[in-house]
Order: C-alpha cells, then structure tokens, then sequence
C-alpha cells in the first residue's frame, strides 16, 4: 500500500449488531480504497490484508480507532448510523468489529450494508503533496513527522 491517507470501504450482505459486536455476513473478500483530493488513488486490498495491518504502525487504528458510517437498508429504507470500530476479526465471509455506537442506531438485523471507513494511513504512514504545474502527487512515509488529524 503507498503512503496515502486512504479511505475504506466495505460491503456485505447483511448486517447486525447486539450492542457490542457490530457481524458484516457476506462480507466482500476485497476492501475498496481511495484517497481524497489531491492524490486521488484508488486500490483494492484484500479484507483479511486490511485485518492484518490494522494493529502496525505508529498511528495505528488500534491506537486511534476509526469512525464509521454504516449505510444500511432497514424495511427497504437507507439508515446510516455511526460507529467507532475495534478489534476486527475475519472468519470465512463474516466479519465482526467491536463497535461503540457513536450517533443513529443500528437495528438488530439489516439487508445489505456498506461501511465506509474513516481515513487511514496504511502500516506505514503517509503524506502526499502536491508538486509542480501538472499536478504531480508525491507520498512518502510520515515517519511520526507530519500531525495526524484529530479524531472526529
């Protein structure tokens, strides 16, 4: 993954929460990434990958835990809720966060979900700049140099 402030996103087919254990069943094997302005990039990485970084480097999620927006159809209507996510563990097609609900609710069972993940910076940190006429990015590792934005 290049240093990049990255954000995650993830779909499944159903989604369920029992007041601790946010359960994403059918998960995608493969987490959507992108970047925002200025980079604009764009990867896939493979879920159990993401699980497996999540704990490294300096400004890691477990450190600092992400929020999350998690789109849901309820009834055949679209509810978003908001989480913070901990702890994820992957078992075939399911995946489980530990998750404190930050704003909405989440029912006990949906249809469909996609969780889009806030911004990361991948094992390895990252900045990128814009430089020059033609807008070329250049990231490299942050190497603790750079602040990280506050949490939200």
């Amino acid at each position: 993954m290049p240093p990049a402030d990255w954000l995650l996103v993830q779909t499944a087919t159903s989604a369920s929460y029992d007041g601790k254990i946010l359960t994403l069943k059918g998960v995608s094997p493969g987490t959507i990434m992108f970047s925002d302005r200025p980079q604009r990039m764009t990867a896939n990485v493979a879920t159990q990958a993401l699980i497996d970084e999540w704990n490294k480097g300096q400004r890691n999620f477990e450190k600092d835990p992400p929020n999350a927006n998690l789109s849901m159809l309820v009834d055949g209507k679209e509810q978003n809720t908001i989480v913070e996510l901990t702890n994820p563990k992957l078992s075939g097609d399911t995946l489980t966060y530990d998750a404190r609900l930050l704003d909405g609710e989440i029912p006990k069972t949906s249809g469909p979900g996609t969780l889009f993940i806030d911004w990361w910076e991948g094992p390895n940190g990252g900045v990128c700049r814009h430089y020059g006429p033609w807008h070329v990015v250049h990231c490299e590792p942050s190497y603790g140099r750079y602040p990280r934005r506050p949490p939200n």
